[in-house]
């Protein structure tokens, strides 16, 4: 293991221990799981809060997550961006022609690692999310990995409760169409991993259904 792989590791595993108590104690997050979360693995999630992240280290206790994470979050101190990359955090410049990190994220799948990925690449805005960006078909089709769509409600806060649904994994490349352009290829494969995310909110409403009765 690098030194920088230990660090990650090392500091990841600090923050859980330090903020797991208080993170369950404000997520409470109720996990339905209908697959799991294959090592390496492309975890892709919808986007409603910043605390998305935290809930996804809650629920992956065990699991070192590399999150994709906007250069806003990186700009607000050299501290705070020196902490983001111990985490293991891969910086996005969203307003640049920088795909850089299109690049690491292959290189720590290929090296075993899971990636986190929230496609939507900003948070909601009057309740509408954004369109998935391509990147992660992009990432998908040149690493062989698995995608372990996620599905958050984002019902965050200390009288809500906050539900996940794990989605089976899947290859993208077993999507791949023929005798189309790559811009095409790409947006059609973005648009069955949007589905895949937002499917699962069907097990929540089942789930809510049940409790009803």
């Amino acid at each position: 293991m690098n030194k920088n792989k230990f660090l990650v590791n090392f500091m990841t595993g600090f923050v859980k221990v330090t903020g797991f108590i208080p993170a369950v104690l404000f997520l409470k997050p109720r996990v339905i799981r209908t697959g799991s979360l294959p090592k390496p693995a492309i975890l892709v999630s919808n986007h409603r809060s910043l605390l998305d992240f935290v809930l996804y280290l809650v629920v992956f206790p065990w699991r070192t997550i590399r999150f994709l994470m906007a250069e806003v979050l990186f700009n607000k101190g050299k501290l705070f961006a020196w902490f983001l990359s111990a985490i293991g955090g891969i910086r996005v410049d969203r307003n640049s022609h920088d795909f850089s990190f299109v690049s690491d994220a292959i290189e720590a799948l290929d090296a075993g690692e899971t990636v986190g990925v929230f496609p939507e690449a900003r948070l909601p805005v009057n309740g509408k999310p954004f369109p998935f960006t391509v990147s992660t078909a992009f990432i998908a089709t040149h690493a062989e990995a698995p995608i372990v769509p996620v599905f958050t409600d984002g019902n965050y806060g200390l009288k809500k409760r906050a539900t996940v649904v794990i989605g089976e994994p899947f290859y993208l490349t077993d999507y791949l169409k023929e005798n189309v352009s790559e811009e095409q290829q790409l947006q059609y494969l973005t648009d069955i991993l949007h589905d895949k995310v937002y499917n699962l909110q069907k097990f929540i409403k089942k789930d809510s259904a049940h409790a009803e009765k």
